[in-house]
């Protein structure tokens, strides 16, 4: 079948197929006709930008009428010297991706059938013959966004005006009241937000910007159009003016905070930002100041560490400790717990810096250094006010340890993290604190390691073979089940990077008979760990070895997060 382009008849056709299949009336296509002489768009054009019929409807019709098929992005591995044979402009006035390029034929992806003056105007600017596919308008966005830079055509006109000025790197945001600078700002905060990004790094080099997001804690280079790097100081002067900062003062540290809404979502943005060789360096975490509930279910633990965290919960008194480093999802957990634990029969008081999550039904109480109140002094304050429950955000020195540990011993629930890489190293650690042994014996119950692993992106995963010691490694520990070897090879969903979302893997020490022996013996952390694994505890890299056969996460991600060895 020969392809067909945009015209009056291939219109007509289109809009008897939406009559044909009861998805418009012969009132709404008088309506939509009338509107369209107005705005001089065409029926198809008004019809996507209403939503009124899903896109996907929409696109498959113009492939059944048009010729052009109608695919998933997800499903072309584009390739880098495809895309370098279309300029950004082009691509970006057109609404068109290269996708492929075999045989000197270029494969060109969009989300509405083109035009025949189109067509015949871009085979003669690229000099090669074209063949097209259609998209959804979504993932075309985004990989326009990978490939050819955030902003592209918001930043123009701002890098025409920067050349156009002798002064080298001229400061637009300090000269005017830049409204298109702001615009920009907002648009790499809002594509953040949309990328479920947590942090925002703006990086000035000496002949480059680097913008970068963390994205499931690892961070991304976001592309930025060419020409960018002349306007660094206006970025982080418009930066500085969202925050009320000092634009004039660039030579000391600023810290400062944007208030946002998007989506229907309010955020609370810390910004920070540091002078540097080659200007201002920012940093924007992005905070979430909605209610969020956070449930156990929908963590992602494996089937054997969530009845033991359960158990965990259901304790009326004791310690609880959470362990791992920054950034390991330990405040989310917590949150959970307390969420099981809030049914309204307790008092649960929460001491946190800063408070991360807003939950209904708890008393939570935000520490502040500059008036003296800290973990040690909140804490010593709250047992006269009858807590049931109590959670430290977490355990930083020995007084707040200690005030931890005796507030167990008085038959209250405390829950708190440490940074330690897995669960036994927590009972040297509390010791480490000038904790007494007899003390950690008595009061801690439980301890949680936890780590967050990357899943693959369900919309371009491939099957994966992985080398023989890793396959036999899995097999070794798991003999009855068969393992879902998956890779991502990267599409707009995933921002090309394989992976979207994380779940959460555990390590799970119940402290028993044995192992408070061992601790009041003083034992080092790895005899704590061969009684654990001797009582069934399953680690870090086990569990990761569970999502991996799972098909929820790749075999790289598990020996990124959990190292090499075994």
């Amino acid at each position: 079948m020969s392809l067909r382009y945009l015209d009056d008849a291939l219109t007509v056709e289109f809009t008897d197929a939406l009559l044909r299949k009861n998805l418009l009336t012969e009132a709404q296509l008088g309506e939509l006709q009338s509107r369209a002489v107005l705005t001089g768009k065409s029926p198809g054009q008004l019809i996507a930008e209403e939503n009124n019929i899903p896109e996907e409807t929409l696109l498959a019709l113009y492939a059944e009428i048009s010729g052009i098929p109608y695919r998933n992005i997800a499903d072309f591995k584009i390739p880098p010297e495809a895309v370098s044979l279309v300029a950004a402009k082009v691509a970006l006035r057109h609404h068109i991706i290269p996708v492929a390029y075999e045989n000197t034929i270029l494969t060109l992806a969009t989300s509405r059938v083109p035009s025949l003056q189109m067509v015949d105007g871009l085979r003669m600017l690229l000099d090669t013959p074209l063949d097209w596919v259609l998209v959804n308008d979504a993932d075309l966005s985004r990989t326009l966004t990978h490939f050819y830079g955030l902003g592209a055509e918001t930043i123009d006109q701002l890098i025409l005006e920067a050349e156009a000025d002798d002064e080298e790197d001229v400061d637009v945001a300090a000269k005017t009241d830049d409204t298109g600078m702001v615009r920009f700002i907002n648009l790499l905060i809002a594509e953040a937000i949309r990328m479920d990004a947590s942090d925002i790094h703006v990086e000035p080099f000496e002949r480059n910007l680097r913008l970068r997001y963390r994205i499931d804690g690892i961070l991304q280079e976001i592309p930025l159009p060419k020409g960018v790097e002349r306007l660094k100081r206006s970025i982080a002067s418009a930066i500085k003016i969202m925050a009320n900062a000092d634009i004039a003062e660039r030579r000391k540290p600023h810290d400062g905070r944007i208030k946002i809404r998007a989506n229907n979502n309010d955020y609370d943005l810390r910004v920070s930002i540091l002078p540097s060789c080659w200007g201002e360096t920012c940093c924007l975490r992005i905070l979430n100041r909605g209610s969020t509930r956070v449930d156990l279910d929908h963590l992602g633990l494996s089937q054997s560490s969530l009845p033991k965290i359960e158990k965990l919960c259901d304790l009326p008194h004791g310690v609880i400790l959470l362990t791992g480093p920054t950034g390991s999802g330990k405040t989310t957990t917590l949150y959970a717990l307390l969420a099981r634990i809030n049914t309204g029969e307790q008092k649960i008081i929460t001491v946190e810096d800063p408070i991360e999550y807003q939950m209904s039904g708890i008393d939570q109480i935000q520490v502040n250094a500059k008036i003296n109140l800290t973990f040690a002094s909140i804490l010593r304050n709250i047992l006269r006010h009858d807590p049931d429950v109590i959670l430290i955000g977490e355990i930083r020195d020995g007084e707040t340890a200690d005030i931890a540990v005796r507030s167990s011993l008085t038959g209250h629930l405390v829950l708190s993290t440490l940074h330690t890489n897995d669960a036994p190293s927590a009972v040297t650690r509390l010791t480490d604190m000038g904790i007494e042994p007899y003390l950690i014996a008595s009061c801690v119950e439980g301890v949680v390691a936890q780590r967050l692993l990357r899943r693959v992106c369900p919309l371009c995963k491939d099957p994966f073979d992985p080398p023989p010691a890793i396959r036999e490694e899995i097999l070794k520990l798991y003999p009855d089940r068969t393992p879902n070897f998956i890779k991502g090879h990267g599409c707009p969903n995933c921002a090309f990077t394989g992976y979207r979302g994380r779940t959460a893997i555990t390590e799970v020490m119940i402290m028993n008979d044995d192992l408070r022996a061992l601790v009041i013996d003083r034992s080092p952390a790895n005899k704590i760990k061969i009684q654990a694994l001797a009582d069934g505890m399953i680690t870090l890299r086990q569990d990761g070895w569970l999502r991996v056969i799972d098909g929820r996460t790749s075999m790289d991600e598990v020996l990124r997060v959990t190292g090499r060895e075994g």
